[in-house]
């Protein structure tokens, strides 16, 4: 949750380690994560550490590496299950960044600019982004603009009262302002202003991970050296509710 100028007024990351296992003969496996892993924000930590507020693990999973080498020893069932879920609040860098403004242009018209950064490295990417703009009761017309990158449009949805832009991606280190071009039926008022609001993203971002949790490696043990199996680890980050006051 954003305040208008873009300060964080409340975050938290609800993050898993999802793993999908179809290996015959139930071989035991070792991931290993970050060195610098700290869970609990209790006691010091090194500067730059991963801090995971708390943690849980699979039942298969076995800590008596963990503690010293944050290493997770399992054998898997099969299928996918999630190895670990962990939760994050406090400071850490938000992908984008959403900066909404209403300008009054006369008692009957109003415009709602949406400057967004995407505050993201910039071979990442956010796909399949959606931006939603509730709009006043008495709005008569609403006429949407969207960014100036290819792929992006703006939608009024009269029926839900509603302005949605899609930008097909958003790449990292750019920016995209999009506006709202709205008609009164009666004179903007202090109320009225409420009602427009607040600003909703949902997005996708491959290959990205907000937490800064790693999977070093992932590993068959040494008894099952036979194996020759393909493995690949994917990182993604989506938005569960991402939402800027106006």
């Amino acid at each position: 949750l954003f305040s208008p100028s873009g300060y964080v007024l409340n975050s938290t990351i609800d993050g898993c380690i999802q793993m999908k296992s179809y290996l015959s003969g139930n071989p035991d496996l070792r991931l290993a994560l970050n060195e610098d892993l700290v869970i609990g924000k209790g006691g010091g930590h090194a500067y730059g550490a991963v801090v995971l507020d708390d943690c849980n693990f699979h039942e298969c999973v076995r800590l008596e590496e963990f503690e010293h080498s944050r290493i997770l020893s399992f054998t898997p069932p099969d299928g996918e299950f999630a190895v670990l879920n962990y939760r994050v609040t406090g400071e850490f860098r938000t992908p984008f960044r959403v900066f909404p403004s209403v300008e009054e242009l006369s008692p009957y018209k109003l415009e709602v600019v949406v400057m967004i950064r995407a505050d993201v490295p910039e071979a990442n990417y956010g796909a399949n982004v959606s931006v939603t703009l509730p709009m006043p009761r008495n709005a008569a017309t609403v006429h949407p603009e969207g960014g100036a990158q290819t792929g992006t449009t703006g939608e009024y949805r009269a029926n839900e009262r509603k302005v949605v832009w899609t930008i097909r991606k958003f790449v990292g280190g750019t920016e995209q302002t999009l506006r709202a071009r709205i008609t009164l039926r009666e004179p903007c008022t202090a109320s009225v202003r409420k009602e427009i609001g607040p600003v909703s993203m949902r997005f996708e971002i491959p290959m990205y991970n907000v937490s800064g949790l790693q999977v070093k490696y992932l590993r068959i043990s040494e008894t099952h050296r036979s194996y020759n199996p393909y493995r690949w680890v994917r990182y993604v980050t989506t938005s569960n509710s991402y939402v800027t006051r106006c």
